[in-house]
């Protein structure tokens, strides 16, 4: 028997998935009691940031947008950058 080897194609979606859970964890504890430490206003922004940071790892792993032309990865990356800006600006208007 072989030990099966991680290709470089199966890596750097295994590498996403773990960097997904982490940022799942990471938004689990900021919403638990606690908060994290942080205000309840502060660890609700902290989840949205946090939210989009797995949007963009979705993005250029899942959908392959690191194999796209810089136009669309730049377009995307704003994108996600205004709407959560946007999101985070009307929650703490509100």
């Amino acid at each position: 028997m072989t030990t099966p080897v991680l290709t470089t194609r199966r890596r750097p979606v295994l590498v996403a998935w773990a960097a997904l859970m982490a940022l799942t964890a990471l938004s689990w504890s900021l919403a638990g009691s606690g908060h994290g430490g942080f205000g309840i206003k502060a660890s609700s922004v902290l989840i949205v940031v946090l939210t989009f940071a797995k949007v963009l790892v979705v993005g250029y792993v899942f959908m392959e947008l690191h194999r796209a032309v810089r136009r669309l990865r730049t377009v995307f990356t704003c994108w996600c950058a205004a709407v959560c800006a946007m999101i985070v600006a009307l929650y703490l208007l509100m």
